[in-house]
């Protein structure tokens, strides 16, 4: 908590690419960073601890908070924003009210809520279940997109979409590493698979992780359109 107040934690945007549109910018995911003592603490390190803690909430709240703030001073100056993903912890889950607390957040500053996306994780267990599946409608009903990060390396992903009405599924990196290695056949299979799935689950899916041509050009061969 003391880090934030000293406002140690910087945001930053990863873009998110139609590969079909000439590669147009068409969303973004907000990533957090923490410059402590001159250096760059890397998010494997503090987020697991954070997590632990419980401080995961109050700075995934102050990414949401930054990134309404920065939408709301992009339309004052004329610029059209993206829609932006915010990573939301299952920490969250014992909060009853945290739909409530997104969507004050939202209000509080103004934004048209399609410019905002919550991105959540697969979870470990289904011990959250019920929690889990009223936040994502609740969120839904208030006019929120919804999307699951990594998905396919988690607990039972079947099961996720059959359960959940997400609204994107972002596919995991190691599927398409995978793949442009040649190591694994099988991968490109089930990724082709999945994504006319989805299609047919009316979720759009994205490809996490693309760096190549090589990659995005994979991708378009399997029909996924959307890269980050």
């Amino acid at each position: 908590e003391a880090a934030l107040e000293k406002h140690e934690f910087k945001v930053f945007l990863q873009p998110k690419f139609g590969l079909d549109s000439k590669n147009e910018v068409i969303g973004a995911e907000a990533l957090v960073r923490w410059f402590h003592d001159g250096e760059i603490v890397p998010p494997g390190k503090f987020i697991p601890l954070f997590e632990k803690s419980g401080c995961i909430c109050a700075l995934d709240f102050y990414v949401l908070k930054t990134v309404c703030k920065n939408i709301s001073e992009w339309i004052k100056e004329g610029i059209e924003p993206v829609r932006v993903s915010v990573n939301f912890s299952k920490v969250h889950l014992c909060n009853k009210n945290v739909a409530h607390d997104i969507l004050n957040i939202i209000d509080e500053y103004g934004v048209d809520k399609k410019y905002i996306e919550i991105e959540l994780t697969e979870m470990s267990d289904f011990n959250d279940f019920q929690a889990f599946k009223a936040l994502i409608s609740e969120l839904k009903d208030n006019g929120i997109m919804t999307s699951i990060d990594d998905f396919g390396t988690g607990y039972s992903s079947l099961n996720l979409l059959t359960n959940f009405n997400f609204d994107i599924v972002k596919l995991d990196k190691s599927f398409i590493d995978n793949i442009v290695s040649g190591k694994s056949k099988t991968d490109e299979i089930v990724v082709r698979s999945i994504a006319d799935m989805l299609r047919e689950l009316n979720m759009k899916i994205i490809a996490e992780g693309v760096e190549t041509e090589e990659q995005a050009k994979l991708l378009l061969g399997i029909n996924i359109t959307m890269a980050q």
